[in-house]
C-alpha cells in the first residue's frame, strides 16, 4: 500500500468517526420525513379497523396494541412510489363504499363476519387499486406482527444472546 492511500484512508476514517456522533444525535422522530400518504382521520380509523380485522385482539395483543396501522402506513410511504401510494389510497376509499353498498353500514360498524367476508373478497378482486391495497395491507400487517417484540419474545422464543453453552464433551470426565 502506498503512503498516499494510507493517508487518504486514515483521513476518511477520522472524518467519519468525528461526524458519526453528530449525525446519530440529530436523528430523531422530528427529523424524519413527513408522512406522504396524508390520510385524514376517517381514513386513519378505517385503516385501523382493517388491520384490527386482519390481526384481532384476543388473549394476545392485536393490531391496535402493537400499532400495526402505523407500520403499514410507514411501509407504504417508504417502500412504494407515489403512483402506488395513490392506488393504496383509492383502494382504502373503495372499501368503505363497498361496505356501505353491501351491508348498509361503514366497514368499522360492520360485524366481524361481514368484515372478514369483505376482506376475503377484496383479495380476489379484479379492481387493481383494491387488490393492491389488500395485498400491501395484509403483507405489512403480518410482517409488523411477526417482527414485533411481543411475537419474537413470547411466540417465537427469540433470544438475542443465548446464555447457554452446549459443549461436545460431558463435564464429569
Amino acid at each position: 500500500m502506498k503512503r498516499r492511500e494510507v493517508f487518504s484512508s486514515l483521513t476518511l476514517g477520522i472524518v467519519g468517526a468525528v461526524s458519526l456522533p453528530s449525525w446519530a444525535n440529530n436523528w430523531t422522530a422530528k427529523n424524519l420525513k413527513p408522512d406522504s400518504l396524508e390520510l385524514n382521520p376517517s381514513e386513519e380509523n378505517l385503516l385501523e379497523a382493517i388491520c384490527a380485522a386482519i390481526i384481532p385482539e384476543t388473549d394476545t395483543p392485536g393490531s391496535r396494541t402493537l400499532q400495526i396501522p402505523k407500520f403499514v402506513k410507514l411501509m407504504v410511504t417508504d417502500m412504494h412510489k407515489p403512483a402506488d401510494q395513490e392506488k393504496f389510497k383509492k383502494g382504502l376509499a373503495k372499501i368503505n363504499e363497498l361496505s356501505i353498498s353491501l351491508f348498509g353500514k361503514s366497514f368499522g360498524d360492520s360485524s366481524t363476519q361481514q368484515k372478514l367476508h369483505l376482506l376475503q373478497g377484496f383479495g380476489m378482486s379484479s379492481d387493481e387499486n383494491l387488490k393492491f391495497f389488500m395485498d400491501a395491507t395484509k403483507r405489512y400487517a403480518v410482517r409488523a406482527y411477526t417482527t414485533s417484540e411481543y411475537y419474537q419474545v413470547n411466540v417465537a422464543k427469540f433470544e438475542f444472546a443465548p446464555a447457554r453453552y452446549h459443549g461436545c464433551v460431558p463435564l464429569n470426565q
